[in-house]
């Protein structure tokens, strides 16, 4: 043994300084995998000289991540069942909508609207709770309520396996493995799944005689956010995406967030997905829709370097388009929750481009 660590003594003070690992990270299996995340990252492409060249690769991106990651392909909307109205307070109303998907399963979700609605079609927005949130928060339902009375129309979603979607009261340790266990043996990751559901919300919203179906926005704060930035990439249905407290990047995620932290589980992780993208060319993707990106800075499994590396990259391709006004980057230092600066932000972007 002390032989065979000479050798690679003198092997890297040969060039004047240690460059190899330690032995021991030769038999890390974490540390292999990264490196792996590493190129994959490295041969995605970035450098796009011109608008054309740019939604060349979007349209390549959006005909290939379906199949990769695994979003279900839904049947037509039908009607959907509505199980209860009620009022909130004295200018709002609920409604308890089972959103259909097919013939097995629906949706469930809250709707919010003014009990007095306005004598034109409403602005709506799908609004995605994260990890392992529900239509029951009272943040959420809060921000339904305020915006509610500013004439709009808000839909909560319970994205599986969180809310009603499951029978088990460990929803983020039971739920979670069975429902990405089983996802995953037939080709839909728990990511995936969400957006599929998120997108369902806006063909349901967009198909009610109450609302315009040109103004529908998707927001969502946390996994909540991540729906919002892979939805709004992939359909154009949404006119403009608010994710809160989600951008980074997978490539930082691996290699960087994973020396100080470990996430609670795998499903914020579409399988294969660097293969085609990383989340940086899903936020530009939504060009030129306008878009608002807010990062919490306490976060700490949300890493501030992927955050810069997707507001760069993310203007440079609104650029392309004479866009870039259209977005606002920016992070905070507050609660994990749609209040407080992150909720009047939402607010004001809601009202200027919704």
């Amino acid at each position: 043994m002390s032989t065979i660590n000479t050798v690679l003594q003198n092997k890297s003070e040969s060039n004047g300084h240690l460059n190899d690992e330690p032995l021991g990270q030769k038999t890390n299996a974490i540390r292999w995998l990264q490196k792996q995340v590493m190129r994959k990252s490295a041969a995605l492409p970035r450098d796009f000289s011109s608008k054309e060249e740019w939604e060349t690769f979007r349209r390549r991106m959006r005909g290939d991540l379906p199949g990769v990651i695994g979003i279900p392909e839904f049947p037509p909307l039908e009607d959907s069942h509505v199980r209860a109205c009620l009022d909130v307070g004295e200018d709002t109303v609920l409604e308890r909508v089972d959103v259909y998907v097919d013939e097995d399963y629906a949706i469930p979700s809250f709707v919010f609207r003014p009990k007095t609605p306005p004598d034109h079609p409403m602005p709506a927005m799908v609004w995605n709770p994260g990890w392992p949130e529900d239509k029951w928060k009272p943040a959420y339902q809060a921000f339904a309520v305020r915006m509610a009375r500013q004439g709009y129309v808000v839909l909560i979603p319970d994205h599986a396996p969180f809310g009603e979607t499951s029978d088990f009261e460990d929803k983020a340790r039971r739920g979670m493995t069975l429902f990405m266990g089983m996802g995953d043996v037939i080709g839909i990751s728990q990511l995936a799944m969400r957006a599929a559901e998120t997108m369902r919300c806006g063909q349901y919203l967009r198909a009610r005689d109450d609302i315009d179906p040109a103004r529908v926005a998707v927001a969502g704060l946390c996994q909540g956010g991540m729906d919002t930035w892979l939805t709004a990439a992939l359909d154009d249905g949404f006119c403009a995406a608010a994710p809160i407290c989600s951008a980074t990047t997978f490539a930082i995620h691996m290699v960087e967030m994973s020396s100080y932290f470990a996430n609670a589980d795998s499903s914020p992780f579409p399988f294969g997905i660097l293969n085609v993208c990383d989340i940086e060319h899903l936020h530009a993707a939504i060009a030129p829709r306008p878009l608002l990106v807010r990062a919490n800075l306490p976060d700490q499994w949300w890493p501030v370097s992927g955050f810069d590396d997707v507001e760069t990259f993310t203007r440079r391709i609104y650029r392309l388009y004479d866009a870039e006004d259209q977005i606002d980057f920016r992070a905070e230092v507050h609660e994990h929750n749609l209040t407080g600066p992150f909720a009047d932000a939402l607010e004001q972007f809601l009202i200027r481009y919704v």
